[in-house]
């Protein structure tokens, strides 16, 4: 049978490798996209790029050496490497490559959203020059620590306050004191919406319902098997943390709070104890403004002019 049909089964192999590369060209384009869209490819879907390039090239080949099929100098028909041929070309057909392209049909979706690391958690390079603020950065670290104490940093506008608790969610990532930072700015007008949408989007939680957004994060902080931080910068005003969705309770909390507000009694009233900040002092300032200005601060003419 190989012998006899060895020309028809070299033909439908060509055809059946013309399939697998059109299939093989559509996956590489979704691929292409969702790279470029900063998502991560299957695994499933890389393993069957592997081996329909593997079994491209193996048929490739077979179907180039179709023309050194003939001995005798070319006048003789060589039937062993015919049947060969013929037989090696029904196996690949029907043994790979169908296989492979009744599987294309399971790849409509060839990557997942991956999950990127906040802006906010990237390192502040100008943190380094607020040595002043050592011992409080420590103690609410080591505040953050105790299950029944949630945390707020107060102070004057401008001071420093959302600096420094970015600071301190960094390290308590790095530290694995916490599974999940949160950093969510409040403003004076709050949105509870936005508010309730990127504590959802951190906690991977999708909401079907709009009306039922803070039921069902209530419900997802009260789980206690991750530690979860949620730093809630700028707040202004008395601030209900249930419209979120965010369990007042202590006991029924499955996650700290970090807040920063500018008035300490309002922190106090939200059952957070305070940590004011002060001013940096004299030389902090000085090296801050020396690093945002760049080198020409110390142009004499310059300095001269910004101090008039």
């Amino acid at each position: 049978m190989y012998l006899y049909n060895h020309r028809n089964n070299l033909d439908n192999l060509e055809e059946e490798v013309r399939k697998l590369k059109g299939a093989n060209k559509e996956v590489q384009d979704k691929v292409v996209a969702a790279e470029k869209n900063v998502e991560t490819i299957k695994q499933n879907v890389m393993q069957w790029q592997k081996e329909a390039n593997s079994i491209i090239n193996e048929a490739e080949q077979l179907i180039a050496e179709k023309a050194n099929d003939r001995c005798f100098k070319g006048f003789c028909p060589n039937l062993i490497t015919r049947y060969k041929h013929g037989k090696k070309a029904f196996e690949i057909k029907e043994g790979k490559i169908s296989p492979l392209l009744q599987r294309r049909n399971e790849f409509d979706v060839v990557s997942d959203p991956t999950r990127l690391e906040d802006m906010w958690l990237k390192p502040d390079k100008n943190y380094g020059l607020f040595t002043s603020r050592d011992s409080t950065f420590k103690n609410i670290l080591k505040a953050l620590n105790d299950a029944n104490v949630n945390v707020g940093v107060c102070g004057m506008g401008g001071i420093g306050k959302t600096t420094l608790v970015k600071e301190i969610g960094r390290q308590a990532k790095t530290d694995k004191i916490f599974d999940v930072v949160i950093f969510v700015e409040v403003n004076k007008t709050p949105d509870i919406e936005m508010i309730q949408q990127e504590i959802a989007r951190n906690l991977g939680v999708k909401f079907e319902e709009e009306t039922q957004r803070a039921s069902k994060l209530c419900e997802r902080l009260k789980k206690k098997e991750e530690k979860i931080l949620i730093i809630l910068d700028n707040l202004w005003d008395d601030f209900d943390l249930k419209s979120v969705g965010i369990p007042d309770e202590v006991d029924d909390r499955g996650c700290k709070l970090l807040l920063t507000a500018r008035e300490r009694p309002l922190l106090e009233k939200m059952g957070c104890g305070p940590f004011p900040i002060d001013s940096l002092s004299d030389d902090e300032s000085w090296r801050l403004f020396k690093k945002t200005a760049g080198d020409h601060v110390m142009d004499f003419s310059i300095s001269f002019y910004i101090i008039i």
